[in-house]
């Protein structure tokens, strides 16, 4: 309790900072780019939002060379983000993540496109192409976001038709690793009634950057294509947007190397450096068949209307997800190694929302939204383990099982919130959420080895673990409210301060790879949890600089935790307790130079131990997962004339400290700090739409890991890309 009360207790708000080069043939604004938000239901500066709130214009994607979501978290104070595979990836923000695969889970952090929460983690994490901008949202936002955004929300927005002009945009790309790009956007009028229509496409495709040393064939490999298409109309005082999207993505599979802990057996330590001597860390001997596969596609309906002087919104979404993959968990050859584990899996899901919202501003300033949410989702998967175990090793550990689940998860929400002055530079933000959670299952545990047979193979087994190929079933539901109060206060022209406290939620779930019926079909607690914050925006030098910072303190009620003990998920629930301060800064020198960073201290730990399915675990006092105590980013733009036309340069250096894959703070599962280097420099001619671009990831060639598993005290590890590099020609036909 003193460390709580050194800490103030509370909380501070955020920034979007980012300097847009925007286009062709134009200088650096003389003051420091702020974007445009949508983060509480209506459009706002960034600088004004209460909330923490980091954005990212398409200027700041592009100069960024940010591909993804991984871009975005390395540049975001307080974001780690990793990948078991392109299926599962894992968000963590302010140490709040989730690396649950059931059907009947759930994300801690909400991922939403076009303002469509993605119920799939896989479904979220996406290659962007044609995107107006990305707003990350830190700490839980139970009210307007509501479902399982207990560690915050990243929002994806992509670009609307624009009816005011005709152009093609059109990007062709090469790099190392024989890295293939190709992109293009249409865009223009559809008659002359202010309808307009856009088309997005994205190819890319780069060869493996690892080696199976069996058969010499590469690891790492992908290629991924995606097709957007959007028509936006009017008809009276009604606006409607329609957009389908289909994205297609796979890989050659992961290159899993073992790295040595304090505590491996010796044994195994001189068994692991004979068959790996001479080898490297992007050498493995994975299976060369193991692969990755997702297939997500979508429809969305939007209208928008004035009812009165009320504003009226409808968003109905359909999405569907699939996804499977193969992988070798261990990367070493079963004999001489004692352990092979092969896992496949296949995934179906498909989703439907509807979201009503009414939106008011009234005369004295005074803000309300007010909204219906409803979610439908059906998920079906299975997921295979085939064991091979040698001496020394027992040998009931080896065999042949497949779990099944198939999950029903709905979802019922209503929400308000309302921002009224209670002076001219004080604002109280007052707002409530009612959400309805249940979840029902139907799970399988069949050993196909030896079926009927008193011991199955791991990790449906060992004893007491028994299949259940008969299958079980449960349901649950959950009723809870979430809410944010929040003071904000213009203290000035250019500083605004507030404090807030919210309520988040994330509902309950059944796990994943039970050892027996009952396991399977008890639900694990939903998470709660409460953040207080105290932030200042401020903007300095004339506009020229932006300076943010948010302090918080958490308290989080029934963390759902997951471990992998031997090869047997253990799911259980603990307390914890989360610190941070974050700051963001960006400055515009002068009208060629800007430069910006971002920092977070975050004081993450266990409160409690927990209560598993195998035994109690003792994580009270540990570092929860993927939560590095400091974690900062700085950058560097540049802009010149040069030659009749504008050179850009941009320098990003993003550092992560160290941090744990596992709740057990295993050393095996310890990633230490790192730093990369990326880079971005582009030069187009002033007359002219286009401009050709260089570019470099990971420029110091930084070797750290992606993932880890943990097993036998030896961490299984899969590296991040080595540096890579390339260039871009980027032109537009028209507007």
């Amino acid at each position: 309790m003193n460390r709580s009360k050194a800490w103030l207790r509370l909380s501070v708000g955020a920034m979007a900072l980012t300097g847009a080069l925007a286009s062709a043939g134009t200088a650096i604004a003389q003051s420091a780019e702020i974007i445009t938000v949508t983060a509480q239901r209506r459009e706002q500066s960034v600088q004004d939002v209460p909330v923490a709130v980091t954005a990212f214009s398409a200027a700041d994607l592009r100069d960024s060379s940010i591909a993804g979501v991984e871009g975005i978290a390395e540049r975001t104070p307080g974001f780690t983000m990793t990948r078991f595979n392109i299926g599962e990836p894992q968000l963590y923000i302010r140490g709040i993540g989730s690396t649950s695969d059931s059907a009947a889970g759930d994300p801690s952090v909400a991922v939403s496109i076009d303002e469509v929460y993605i119920g799939r983690a896989g479904g979220g994490a996406l290659s962007f192409f044609d995107i107006e901008r990305v707003e990350v949202l830190r700490g839980p936002q139970g009210t307007l976001y509501g479902r399982n955004a207990a560690g915050g929300a990243v929002n994806i927005i992509s670009a609307r038709p624009d009816a005011t002009q005709s152009f093609g945009e059109f990007t062709f790309g090469y790099g190392d690793y024989n890295d293939r790009l190709v992109s293009a956007v249409l865009n223009g009028p559809l008659g002359d009634q202010g309808a307009a229509g856009r088309l997005a496409f994205l190819y890319q495709a780069n060869d493996g950057y690892s080696e199976s040393v069996p058969s010499g064939a590469d690891l790492g490999g992908s290629s991924t294509w995606g097709v957007r298409g959007s028509i936006s109309w009017d008809a009276g005082n009604w606006s409607f947007l329609a957009q389908a999207d289909y994205a297609s993505d796979e890989t050659d599979g992961q290159a899993r190397v073992p790295v040595l802990g304090p505590n491996t057996n010796p044994a195994f330590v001189g068994l692991i450096g004979a068959i790996r001597a001479g080898l490297d860390e992007r050498q493995s001997f994975s299976d060369p068949d193991t692969f990755q596969e997702r297939d997500s596609w979508g429809v969305l309906f939007r209208a928008d209307t004035t009812l009165g002087d009320m504003d009226f919104t409808s968003l109905t979404s359909y999405r569907g997800l699939e996804f499977s993959w193969f992988d070798d968990l261990g990367g070493l050859p079963v004999p001489p190694y004692v352990l092979r584990v092969e896992d496949v899996n296949q995934d179906e899901a498909w989703q439907f929302t509807q979201e009503f919202r009414l939106s008011r501003t009234l005369d004295n300033g005074a803000f309300w939204v007010a909204g219906l949410y409803l979610f439908h989702e059906e998920v079906d998967r299975n997921e295979n383990f085939v064991v091979d175990a040698r001496a020394p090793l027992p040998a009931i550990a080896s065999g042949d099982v497949t779990f099944f689940q198939e999950a029903t998860n709905q979802s019922a929400a209503v929400f308000a919130q309302l921002t009224m002055p209670l002076a001219d530079t004080l604002n109280l933000t007052v707002g409530g959420r009612l959400t309805y959670d249940s979840k029902e299952i139907f799970a399988r545990g069949v050993d196909n080895a030896t079926p009927g047979g008193p011991f199955p193979g791991i990790p449906l087994g060992p004893p007491p673990g028994v299949a259940y190929p008969n299958g079980a079933s449960g349901s649950e539901s959950w009723t809870e409210p979430t809410w944010r109060l929040a003071l904000d206060w213009q203290a000035s022209d250019n500083v605004m301060l507030y404090a807030s406290y919210d309520r988040g939620y994330k509902s309950g779930l059944y796990p994943s790879q039970a050892q027996s019926a009952a396991q399977a079909t008890t639900a694990l607690d939903p998470e709660i949890l409460d953040n207080f914050e105290i932030g200042m925006k401020s903007t300095f030098a004339e506009g020229r600089g932006i300076f943010n910072l948010a302090a918080f303190y958490t308290d989080y009620q029934s963390l759902q935790v997951y471990e992998l003990l031997g090869l047997a998920l253990s799911t259980s629930n603990a307390d914890a307790e989360i610190r941070g301060v974050e700051a963001e800064f960006a400055f515009q020198a002068n009208e060629y130079f800007e430069f910006g960073g971002s920092y977070a201290y975050l004081d993450a730990q266990y409160t409690s131990d927990a209560v598993s399915n195998l035994g109690v675990l003792p994580y009270n006092g540990n570092q929860l997962t993927r939560s590095p105590e400091h974690q900062y980013n700085v950058y560097a733009a540049l802009e010149l004339p040069i030659a009749s036309g504008t050179a850009r340069a941009r320098v990003d250096y993003n550092w992560t400290g160290d941090y744990y894959f596992d709740p057990s703070n295993a050393p095996e599962t310890l990633v230490e700090s790192y730093g990369t280097v990326d880079a971005r420099l582009s030069w187009g001619p002033d007359d002219a739409n286009w401009d050709i671009s260089l570019w470099g990831r990971n420029l110091t060639d930084e070797l750290y890991p992606s993932h880890i598993i943990k097993n036998l005290d030896i961490g299984f590890t899969v590296f991040a890309p080595p540096r890579t590099f390339g260039a871009q020609f980027r032109m537009r036909l028209g507007g």
